[in-house]
């Protein structure tokens, strides 16, 4: 008896429905003795097993091929890719940012510079010496005219110009340090700013990204009403767009955030640190305007290298006048003469006569500079008063307005709530809940701008009056 299984394409089957109801038949006619359904079955098993174990190697060597490429994307990406940047608190990211940065480095050498100038000052002059010899003839005999002479000479400072001198380079020295804390100070709000730029954008990533997720719910909702035949397929487009929309947004804001990541990093002198989540405090203390004046008064860096610039200039005055009593210069003179160098001794005293220079230009140049000084120090106490009242301002400012959007935040959140189940059932159109969605998004777009900032403006309140870790 011949038997035939028409319609059937491979034994074991994969497929369902007729394929697999042949294949119990076959099975059943096999366990009832039939040998030609056993051939039948033997055959297929076999071709089924050597081209099972062809594609389960190809299948080794792709899997192979797929992982070490995944492994190759994971390490560029660790190169590029901030996530996998070293978090860092603000309180390690500001001692890199002390040592490391390039400008804060470059300005200590300001230092260096003063303190040669301090050095030198404190050096007396050298002495000179000559040695001449006069009287031979050409064969290098000794004539009549003969002379061997040895001289030292050693200019005597007078008038208290060195010790004047000393004190004015001293006093441009100390007024240099205090000048680098102040671009310390300077260079802390562009760092505080690039912080909490990082920190913002990170915010507004999170809440980007669950607003992705949140709107694919919303999505599912609408195919299933589209599907129904309960909303347009126009309406439907406008929610996929929207989406779109929401996703272009995010990829802009990553984009921001690496840019901004670059900078702080720059500002720490290379690596590839990020801020460590989780660290926001929010503490906001009350100052008073007037106990950060008089703070700001005391402890401004550029106030106080001011201070000790009119004190250097002040001794300059003192120097430039000194600088009319003319110096000694003391010499000694040791001779030899004749063809029998017969020895000779001398000492000698010189000194210039102040008939027509005196040092006027000088000391009018000095004067004018100590004047100069004095000036930019009332200048600096009047912008101090205003850089303080400006910081105070504008962190008063900041948190009334934080405190508006956390009033609102609850109620926004609620708002939004509402739309997405009234639109669940038909109880809003599609363009009410796009309106409503962008009104949460901007609303805690600004919410977070808002946070952020006021944390700056507290930074800067500290900064305006020369406060600097």
């Amino acid at each position: 008896m011949k038997i035939a299984i028409i319609g059937h394409k491979r034994i074991p089957s994969n497929e369902g429905g007729i394929e697999k109801g042949v294949e119990q038949h076959a099975v059943r006619m096999v366990q009832r003795g039939n040998d030609s359904m056993k051939r039948v079955l033997r055959k297929s098993y076999t071709t089924i097993k050597v081209k099972y174990s062809i594609g389960f190697s190809i299948l080794i060597k792709r899997a192979w091929i797929v992982l070490f490429m995944s492994i190759f994307m994971i390490l560029s990406l660790s190169l590029t890719d901030p996530v996998q940047c070293q978090e860092i608190s603000l309180e390690k990211a500001l001692e890199l940012f002390y040592t490391n940065n390039y400008d804060i480095i470059i300005n200590r050498y300001e230092i260096d510079k003063s303190y040669g100038d301090y050095i030198a000052a404190k050096i007396i002059p050298n002495p000179s010496v000559s040695v001449n010899y006069t009287g031979y003839n050409a064969g290098l005999n000794k004539t009549d005219d003969t002379q061997q002479i040895f001289r030292i000479d050693q200019l005597l400072e007078i008038g208290g110009k060195r010790g004047y001198r000393i004190k004015t380079a001293n006093e441009a020295l100390e007024a240099m340090k205090l000048t680098h804390k102040d671009t310390i100070r300077n260079l802390l709000s562009g760092f505080y700013s690039t912080y909490y730029n990082l920190v913002l954008d990170e915010l507004i990533i999170e809440f980007a990204t669950e607003e992705v997720k949140r709107f694919d719910q919303i999505l599912n909702i609408a195919e299933k009403r589209h599907n129904a035949g309960f909303l347009s397929l126009i309406d439907y487009t406008k929610l996929k767009l929207a989406k779109i929309e929401l996703e272009n947004n995010l990829t802009t804001v990553h984009a921001q955030y690496k840019n901004d990541l670059a900078t702080f990093n720059l500002l720490l002198g290379g690596g590839t640190f990020r801020p460590a989540k989780g660290l926001i405090k929010e503490e906001f203390p009350e100052y008073s305007e007037d106990a950060l004046i008089e703070k700001a008064y005391a402890t401004r860096f550029d106030l106080l290298s001011l201070e000790r610039q009119a004190k250097s200039a002040e001794f300059g005055q003192k120097l430039a006048s000194a600088q009319r009593i003319p110096d000694i210069t003391l010499g000694a003179q040791a001779e030899r003469l004749g063809q029998n160098l017969d020895r000779g001794r001398g000492i000698g005293v010189s000194m210039s006569i102040p008939l027509f220079y005196r040092n006027q230009g000088e000391i009018l140049k000095k004067d004018a500079e100590f004047k100069q000084i004095k000036a930019q120090l009332n200048k600096v106490k009047q912008q101090i008063l205003t850089d303080v009242k400006q910081a105070l301002n504008n962190y008063v400012a900041g948190l009334a307005i934080l405190d508006i959007y956390r009033k609102k935040k609850n109620e926004i959140g609620d708002l939004l709530e509402r739309s997405e189940k009234a639109f669940s059932i038909g109880g809003i159109t599609v363009l009410d809940l796009i309106d409503t969605r962008k009104t949460y998004r901007d609303f805690f777009t600004k919410f977070n701008h808002a946070l952020t900032q006021a944390m700056l403006n507290k930074e800067l309140v500290k900064i305006s009056t020369g406060e600097i870790k």
